[in-house]
């Protein structure tokens, strides 16, 4: 993730915060802070305990990406309650976009990036792996007679009731 650092140190200066208060708040190291500071390329969880420690927003200190990247990713920390996620695909972005406004206590939209991906945070509990079932041949077969059984039942009755 990546740190807005002129912002950040802005704010450390609005708030009279010394690099040595920021460290002792989020435990990093003085040469950690300062490396930060000057890539501006860390970790969400280090990245969430920097606002904490200047007692801001979140979004407030997030440098969007502006590249043409079209990585899809979920970060969480072990036992944490939030995940990061961030998305390109159009699909999943949508879906996001749809639950932030659904359940905003749940899912929150951190940033929209100019590439048009998005960075949102939402419980660890929707985080899911589940594979696609296997199906045999026979299987699928029936499933695809199924549905062209069904596509045609609709065609038809949309066409009936014109």
């Amino acid at each position: 993730m990546r740190l807005k650092t002129k912002e950040y140190k802005a704010i450390m200066r609005e708030k009279n915060l010394t690099a040595d208060q920021i460290c002792q708040s989020t435990g990093l190291s003085k040469f950690s802070f300062e490396w930060i500071l000057d890539n501006g390329f860390t970790s969400d969880g280090t990245l969430k305990a920097l606002a904490v420690a200047a007692d801001v927003e979140l979004k407030e200190i997030i440098r969007p990406e502006p590249s043409d990247c079209l990585e899809n990713g979920i970060e969480f920390i072990k036992d944490a309650n939030t995940a990061t996620v961030q998305f390109s695909q159009g699909r999943y972005k949508s879906r996001i976009k749809k639950l932030a406004e659904e359940r905003p206590e749940e899912c929150q939209i951190m940033v929209e990036n100019k590439d048009g991906s998005i960075l949102a945070h939402i419980p660890v509990g929707w985080v899911k792996i589940i594979p696609p079932r296997q199906l045999s041949e026979d299987e699928k077969k029936k499933r695809s007679e199924a549905i062209r059984r069904n596509i045609f039942k609709s065609g038809k009755n949309r066409h009936e009731t014109v």
